[in-house]
């Protein structure tokens, strides 16, 4: 009796836990696939740009495809050349005609710019494509004219691009500022700070009193710390001021809040050279041009000055379409239903006719007898109906059905359930091993 409890306790958890791989291995089957890189993925990049310095803005151009049914979440990626620097937003979106974000790109310190694929591609899963449009800047000082390539890192190939250079060969530094004025441009890749200088001839008269001030316009603000006020005799090729200064001997005078500022000097030799730097912060990150406006009056003279810079918007296209391959699966099921009519035609009304005239003729006394000899309806009900026929069908098609499941699902997916089948046949053999000994006990 102990062995029986034993083994019926050994067959029930043995069942349990096949019920439980099963429905584990169930679950993990309808897990969705996680995303991936593309190798696939083809990009077309191009540059129309002409670099003459170091620094020169460098606008890119791409086209972009993936294979049909790639997943959202999936990845694929560009690296730039050692020439380049990103210039700009550092995030952008890939939007079809309707507004929809097809892909999302960002990009890091390292100048790999990276492509994700968002569940647009779902519902449109073929001919997934667009362009993009992003900012660069030389990073070299170019010192031959003529065509460079740049490689460009595309996933594990690279992509070669001409870019044109036609560095500067005569009068290429403006030299000591003949006037009064202002130039202002970004400071950072990422395009948060500004920095300008005042730039104005040397002094002109014995003493000159100079007061420059400074007015950002919406979007900016000035940053009080990044105010830099140069005196000095000596001037660079490029027309800057350069050491020795004379910063201690004519002090500046500054009064600086974000809204403004103002710096002054007094008593100024002739031909002693005058700049100020400034930095502003960008405020409002959404907008396109940034200006900066001012004035500089020297012993008296007063000059309106102004600057400007555009912010390089990086951007992208892309879209694609829905899959077809459902429409001809309709053609299909209509032809289902033209066999449906096969059964009804001409055997229906044939096994009425034989109901009505020879049933009723002269047989009806005979197949009373015969009938009742004939009445064993319940010897056909024994033996076909109940034990052969009804359990086998459902089973065959259950091992179809499973074969299908298996081949769809994932391989631990399959791994679960062939392990539950296993265990539930090991709970079986013990459960029918129990009832035999019951069974040889009780005779």
């Amino acid at each position: 009796m102990n062995n029986q409890i034993h083994l019926k306790t050994v067959s029930l958890v043995t069942a349990l836990l096949a019920v439980v791989m099963a429905l584990l291995g169930l679950g993990l089957t309808a897990l969705p696939a996680s995303a991936a890189n593309i190798p696939e993925a083809e990009i077309t990049i191009s540059t129309e740009s002409v670099v003459t310095k170091q620094w020169d803005q460098v606008d890119v151009k791409c086209e972009w495809s993936v294979p049909d049914k790639s997943q959202p979440g999936d990845t694929f990626s560009v690296r730039l050349p050692a020439e380049l620097r990103w210039f700009g937003d550092t995030t952008f979106d890939l939007k079809n005609p309707a507004g929809r974000t097809v892909a999302t790109a960002a990009v890091n310190d390292d100048g790999l710019v990276v492509f994700t694929l968002t569940d647009f591609v779902a519902s449109h899963p073929l001919n997934v494509g667009g362009k993009c449009f992003f900012t660069t800047q030389y990073s070299l000082e170019p010192t031959n004219g003529g065509t460079e390539e740049l490689n460009f890192v595309v996933g594990d190939s690279v992509v070669r691009v001409p870019l044109t250079t036609e560095p500067c060969t005569e009068d290429c530094d403006p030299g000591v500022p003949t006037s009064v004025g202002k130039s202002m441009w970004w400071a950072d890749p990422a395009q948060t700070k500004l920095e300008s200088i005042f730039y104005m001839p040397p002094m002109a008269f014995e003493t000159n009193d100079v007061v420059v001030t400074d007015i950002p316009a919406a979007g900016m603000e000035i940053d009080c710390s990044q105010v830099t006020p140069r005196v000095g005799k000596v001037v660079s090729g490029a027309g800057n001021i350069v050491e020795p200064f004379d910063n201690e001997q004519y002090p500046a005078s500054i009064q600086c809040t974000p809204e403004s500022l103002t710096v002054s000097w007094q008593g100024l030799p002739e031909g002693e050279h005058v700049e100020l730097f400034v930095v502003t912060t960008v405020t409002d990150p959404s907008l396109d041009v940034y200006e900066n406006n001012g004035t500089v009056n020297i012993s008296g003279e007063q000059n309106p000055v102004g600057a400007e810079a555009r912010r390089s918007i990086a951007s992208g296209t892309g879209d694609g379409t829905v899959e077809t391959t459902p429409t001809p699966s309709p053609s299909t099921a209509p032809a289902t239903p033209t066999p449906t009519p096969t059964p009804s035609p001409s055997t229906a009304p044939a096994t009425p006719t034989p109901s009505t005239s020879t049933a009723t003729a002269t047989p009806e006394p005979a197949p009373s007898t015969s009938t009742a000899t004939a009445t064993p309806e319940p010897a056909p009900s024994t033996s076909h109906p109940v034990v052969v026929v009804i359990p086998e069908e459902p089973a065959e098609s259950t091992d179809e059905d499973n074969s299908e499941q298996l081949a769809n699902t994932g391989a631990q997916g399959q791994g679960f359930i062939f392990i539950a089948a296993a265990l539930l046949a090991v709970g079986s053999l013990l459960a029918f091993a129990g009832a035999r000994k019951y069974g040889h006990r009780s005779h």
